[in-house]
């Protein structure tokens, strides 16, 4: 039996549908379970809930711990000199002018460490959070830098305030574990969020 003219148009058209809905449910079904693993860097339903049930701390207590003085920066010798605007903003507390200055710098050189700790610290302090932890996030595991132990530190400190102790306790303990120059802050703060 042949099919006519008119109907394999239709065919097609049904045939394309039903191929956009399976890539589109695809799509929906992996952000679903990657937002799931990582409860500090998405905003999952329920993931927020689930941090505060299990945690004994009053919300003022979140922002308390999450709290810090922008670590100091000492200019360094042969920076570009978009990057020591930028760091002109954050010695000014313009976090959100030192961030969108930094975040210039980062795209355009990518592995300039210094920058993209700055840019992380700044994000935080500006109020935006997730971006602040992606960026230090993305610090830890490049590993091996001289910036590692204190994005360590603040990523922590990004976490607590996104009411993410889980993920915040396993910096910090990584931390305690690395017996750096930051091992007692962390100790102090572990046992501060930690479940009595």
């Amino acid at each position: 039996m042949k099919i006519k003219p008119e109907n394999r148009f239709w065919i097609g058209i049904y045939g394309f549908t039903a191929f956009i809905m399976l890539v589109a449910m695809g799509v929906f079904a992996w952000l679903a379970w990657t937002s799931r693993e990582e409860p500090g860097i998405g905003r999952v339903a329920g993931g927020h809930a689930a941090n505060i049930a299990t945690s004994s701390l009053p919300d003022e207590q979140y922002e308390l711990l999450a709290a810090f003085k922008a670590p100091e920066y000492t200019p360094q010798r042969g920076a570009p000199k978009a990057f020591q605007a930028a760091m002109a903003l954050y010695k000014d507390q313009n976090y959100t002018g030192a961030a969108s200055a930094l975040r210039t710098v980062t795209n355009a050189q990518p592995d300039f460490v210094a920058a993209r700790f700055y840019l992380g610290i700044s994000l935080l302090l500006a109020g935006d959070r997730i971006s602040g932890i992606q960026e230090l996030r993305a610090l830890t595991e490049d590993g091996g830098s001289s910036y590692s132990e204190r994005a360590r530190f603040y990523l922590a400190k990004g976490l607590i305030a996104e009411h993410d102790l889980k993920h915040a306790q396993q910096q910090l303990q990584n931390l305690i574990e690395a017996h750096g120059d930051l091992e007692r802050q962390a100790a102090a703060l572990l046992g501060q969020i930690q479940p009595s």
